[in-house]
């Protein structure tokens, strides 16, 4: 029997303990990456299939001696949506993992400055006795599997770069290698200016925060700073949740997308929201309330009282066209019956606006 044929039988005895194994250092990762309060993309995990594993120990520079002599057979790929947080993915396993660094590799070190091609780190990692908890944990203690790091516009390429069939920057033909260089080093720029997007976005928030007035242009951040800590908005809200006994949750979509309502009643600064809220406080919550009343709904979200300020602030004038614009622009109630919607909301505002005159 060949080298070869002894390597694939020891594959077939453990096939399913290589299986488990990727399994297991999947589930870790995703649970220490989460504890680390990092977002990937994705993790996969998977095992070398026989056939597979056959070509790859009959080409001619193979050298295998046995199946231990292999550290791909397990694997697992984790896809981050930034370069940076490669490094910080790669902390967690050397901090987790036991590491073959012999047989861990940087491929980025390894490329030209003007080699077409992509950057990856792939670590060779065993599980620490401590991760064997279970008994039968205890059987993959020693074996080796590889993990594979990259961001999603990294992976995009070696996609791309695997479906094209070229491995090598000299088997592409000449006069179409300066477009392959283009592409790596455009995907390259984009990964560079991703980051540093991030980062002045992270910037700005910490920015926003610390503004001592609120005469601050009008957009995802400002708004989500001035829903959570605007002492107006949140009285408003709140007596409108304590009136309707609704649930009052926070959620980022709901915030995000009052910004295009804002933006649409002429609202582009938060002063003026502040300024405008101020002024129609008192009719904002009462026509909220009045129109909460008997609807379905088990939960409202904060900044219950600007999505009901914006709808006011159409109802006011008594524009039925406008307001029905502004219904049909944001799919807001059936299709059918927007019309009659724009009317009763612009009598309920209209009641509720001389009760509270009378008062």
């Amino acid at each position: 029997m060949s080298n070869s044929d002894n390597i694939l039988s020891e594959y077939d005895a453990n096939v399913s303990l290589y299986e488990i194994l990727s399994r297991k250092i999947s589930a870790l990762l995703e649970g220490l990456i989460r504890d680390e309060g990092l977002y990937v993309h994705s993790i996969h995990h998977r095992v070398k299939q026989r056939d597979s594993l056959n070509r790859k120990l009959n080409k001619p520079d193979a050298s295998y001696k046995n199946l231990g002599d292999l550290t791909d057979i397990a694997g697992v790929r984790v896809i981050t949506y930034f370069s940076s947080d490669v490094d910080r993915v790669a902390d967690i396993i050397r901090r987790e993992f036991t590491v073959d660094t012999e047989h861990s590799i940087d491929k980025g070190a390894l490329l030209d400055p003007d080699r077409f091609g992509y950057l990856s780190l792939h670590y060779v990692v065993s599980l620490r006795k401590s991760s064997g908890k279970l008994p039968e944990d205890k059987r993959l203690i020693g074996l080796k599997a590889e993990i594979q790091i990259r961001s999603i516009l990294q992976h995009a390429w070696a996609e791309i770069e695997h479906d094209l069939g070229y491995k090598s920057k000299h088997a592409i033909p000449i006069h179409m290698r300066r477009r392959f260089s283009r592409l790596s080093g455009l995907l390259e720029l984009a990964d560079y200016e991703f980051d540093g997007l991030r980062k002045n976005l992270r910037d700005y928030s910490e920015e926003v925060a610390a503004a001592q007035g609120i005469d601050i242009p009008l957009d995802k951040i400002s708004l989500i700073h001035f829903i959570k800590h605007g002492d107006l908005v949140r009285m408003l809200d709140d007596e409108i949740q304590n009136q309707t006994g609704l649930e009052l949750v926070f959620e980022d979509w709901f915030a995000e997308s009052l910004v295009d309502k804002l933006l649409f009643v002429g609202v582009s600064k938060l002063s003026d929201l502040e300024a405008g809220l101020r002024h129609r406080s008192d009719v904002i919550r009462r026509f909220a309330i009045e129109h909460l009343k008997g609807r379905t709904y088990a939960r409202i979200h904060r900044g219950v009282s600007v999505y009901y300020f914006c709808t006011g602030l159409l109802a006011e004038p008594g524009n039925e066209n406008r307001l029905l614009e502004y219904l049909e622009t944001f799919h807001l109630g059936e299709s059918a019956n927007r019309k009659r919607l724009a009317r009763g909301i612009i009598e309920k505002y209209k009641s509720v606006g001389e009760a509270h005159a009378s008062n």
